[in-house]
């Protein structure tokens, strides 16, 4: 450890470089908030400053004679980046002292200075600390004088404090400390099951926002280049699915390698991602980052007593990248040898060109390995890992960053992109470059068939298209802008006959192929999936498939009239299964009463969120291709009349004719849904709950900012995360 406690007045002088008007103002209203309010956070993208945000209101407590403390949830190099001064020369606060597992700490003696500061007052104190070290059984009476005498607790990388003992210890502190939390992601886990940062508590509130699109637009962030290469590979051929589709319940995907067919199809993939390198990344100079993904069985060939090798994968990716493995000697090989005695070093005693991080690596040689990656012109220029380096290192003059990690979470594929997105005028960088390696997920389908969809798992399965998860990271802010004005591009690269090519004297390139977005054509190939599931079934109220349905049919957006073509083409599909499912004598009595209804909501709701795209999203849409759009599908073109079309998409699908009516019933679902009534409820009533009242949550939604009381419910608190995760999940 290290305490500061100097006692001449230059010396408690904190230098900080002055905020820029804009953040100035983001400053002040953050001030403002806290004279009111006791918790809140506020949400940027990785990159846009705002530890240095938090430096600024550090510095205004401590000159008040406050007691600060600065907490994230784990050690990593943040912590002592944030504790020292940019030289890295001194405390950046002169009374501060920095607690982790990694410092041999004074504990007594930190206690004795919070207690001084906590006491005397007058005189600041900042505290940085990783929640594991305050938790610690060496820290308790730290922790107790914390939660006594904190006036400001800064918690970064808050999302990580979301219904766990973080969020216990926040919930501890009396009303006299002011909590600011600080995310580039305010949620945690996978699709259909996500945690809001707004659980920690009740008065959780968001600040301030400003989104990925809003932040290269105004040049505060990289413009962004991202690659999708799709592979060969049959996803279910090369990750391990031993638990079916409840591995779409994890944030990754497990590389299956234990047996010699898998492992060489694991290595083919992976040769890909050379290739992509090979041919896009002209300047072999620059810094590059691999994400590799997780293995959980025996490597093939690993050795006869079955042991793991810990990130496999990463080892493996260096070795490829550094050209150790030859490819057609693999192919010709029926029983392949690798090199497992991987290694970060020449001969020589320099790292190779590509090398690997791991946990295993002694911490003097992780730091010498990132200081290295991180110094231009030198090796290693391709550093691979599977875990680390999401969260929390900050290298601005990383250029590249290649997706081998297929992933379930939105809050980790946004952790991953933000290694890129940091300006750096030093390195000349002047965007961030992104290659995603993206497998065949058909098969999911065809292996699961009915599975995917009865234990809902049609947004994990699509999670894993890149465009699907694009389309999420892009949603908010002005994506479109920035893509028409290339700060944003996206494309497709088709490697198929790169290695045919490959070392006979020809050209050889990789075509490009802009993709769009929304990606409205992928979307309607798996909502008709699911439309041709239903229709075969002959059985039930149907009460899952609609609600698959609704969800599906709330994630479409109409940017331009391609979009409506292809919502009016399945709208016309809808329409006639409704017809022909009158006539289906399959059907027992329920599911005739049933069926019908079930597909001419689903056709107006579809129709619903097409016009709230024109209403909310159409800004940039011209006038005469809004009535392009309202004529094809299927409305009098008249943009005027958008509100009372939408009006009635309502009367004609949904079960409440009016917004009134839907306040009434989502009022009562509001009450019913808290979990603390939920649980009481009888099997037959939770199966009206979700039969009567949750297609009214899809409704309501549509209409959340034509009444103030719909959007009171739905900022509600009090709705259970079932209810929560239906919402937002739009």
């Amino acid at each position: 450890m290290t305490i500061s406690n100097e006692a001449s007045a230059e010396m408690e002088t904190v230098e900080l470089e002055p905020l820029r008007e804009d953040k100035k103002q983001i400053f002040e209203d953050i001030l403002e908030y806290f004279e009111t309010h006791q918790r809140g956070y506020i949400k940027v993208p990785t990159g846009w400053g705002k530890t240095f945000l938090s430096k600024h209101i550090m510095k205004k407590y401590y000159e008040e004679g406050k007691l600060v403390l600065f907490l994230i949830s784990k050690n990593n190099p943040l912590l002592s980046q944030t504790y020292y001064n940019r030289k890295r020369t001194a405390p950046l606060f002169p009374n501060s002292a920095l607690l982790s597992s990694e410092q041999k700490v004074a504990r007594k003696e930190i206690a004795e200075a919070l207690k001084k500061s906590g006491q005397e007052k007058g005189e600041g104190f900042v505290l940085f600390a990783s929640l594991q070290t305050v938790l610690g059984k060496q820290a308790s009476e730290i922790r107790e004088l914390l939660l006594e005498y904190t006036d400001l607790a800064i918690v970064d990388e808050i999302h990580n404090f979301i219904n766990n003992r973080g969020n216990n210890f926040l919930n501890e502190f009396g009303e006299r400390t002011k909590i600011l939390g600080m995310t580039a992601t305010p949620f945690q886990g996978v699709v259909g099951n996500v945690k809001f940062v707004d659980e920690i508590a009740g008065d959780m509130k968001e600040v301030y926002a400003k989104t990925l699109p809003e932040c290269i637009l105004d040049e505060e962030l990289a413009p962004l280049k991202y690659t999708i290469a799709e592979s060969s590979e049959d996803i279910f051929e090369i990750f391990d699915f031993e638990k079916g589709l409840d591995e779409l319940d994890r944030q990754d995907l497990y590389l299956d390698c234990s047996t010699v067919d898998k492992l060489k199809k694991v290595i083919r993939r992976t040769q890909l991602a050379k290739d992509v390198y090979d041919s896009m990344v002209k300047q072999k100079n620059t810094k590059t980052l691999v994400f590799c993904a997780p293995v959980r069985k025996r490597v093939y060939g690993a050795g006869e007593d079955g042991e793991e090798i810990n990130a496999f994968h990463a080892k493996l990716t260096a070795s490829v990248f550094n050209g150790e493995i030859s490819i057609p000697e693999l192919e010709k090989a029926s029983d392949p040898v690798l090199p497992l005695d991987f290694e970060n070093y020449t001969p020589e005693g320099e790292f190779t060109y590509a090398a690997f991080m791991t946990s295993e690596l002694p911490k003097e040689e992780q730091s010498s390995l990132l200081a290295a990656f991180r110094e231009t012109g030198k090796p290693p220029y391709v550093l691979c890992t599977v875990g680390m380096l999401i969260e929390g290192f900050d290298f601005p003059g990383l250029e590249t960053l290649i997706l081998l990690r297929p992933t379930l979470s939105m809050r980790l594929f946004e952790q991953q992109i933000g290694r890129v997105t940091r300006l750096s005028p030093a390195s000349g960088k002047d965007r961030g470059n992104i290659f995603e390696i993206a497998d065949n997920i058909d098969s999911l389908y065809q292996h699961f068939g009915d599975g995917v969809f009865n234990g809902e798992k049609v947004d994990q399965v699509q999670m894993l298209q890149p465009e699907i998860r694009l389309e999420e990271l892009f949603s908010e802010g002005d994506a479109a802008r920035a893509i028409e004005e290339g700060k944003i591009e996206i494309c497709k690269v088709d490697f198929k006959n790169f290695r045919k090519g490959k070392g006979k004297g020809k050209n050889v390139h990789a075509s490009e192929v802009p993709v769009r977005l929304p990606p409205t054509t992928l979307r309607a190939k798996y909502f008709s999936r699911l439309l041709a599931i239903t229709e075969e079934k002959d059985i039930g109220a149907f009460e899952r498939e609609k609600r698959e349905l609704m969800r599906g049919a709330l994630r479409f957006r109409v940017r331009e009239l391609r979009d409506a073509e292809e919502l009016a083409t399945l709208s016309t599909q809808i329409n006639k299964l409704k017809r022909e499912a009158y006539e289906d004598r399959r059907l027992g009595d329920v599911s005739r009463q049933h069926k019908p209804k079930v597909f001419g909501e689903i056709e107006w709701l579809l129709k619903l969120q097409a016009l709230n795209s024109l209403k909310y999203y159409g800004a940039r849409i011209s006038m005469p291709e809004k009535n392009k759009i309202l004529r094809t599908l299927g409305f009098d073109p008249d943009i005027r009349k958008l509100d009372s079309y939408r009006l009635k998409c309502l009367k004609i699908g949904s079960a409440q004719k009016t917004i009134p009516e839907l306040i009434k019933v989502l009022g009562f679902v509001s009450r019913l849904s808290s979990s603390e009534t939920y649980q009481f409820l009888d099997k037959k009533k939770k199966e009206q709950w979700k039969r009567e009242f949750l297609p009214a949550i899809y409704w309501g939604f549509c209409f959340i900012d034509d009444s103030p009381e719909l959007r009171e419910l739905f900022e509600s608190t009090e709705w259970d995360r079932r209810v929560k995760n239906i919402i937002r999940q739009k």
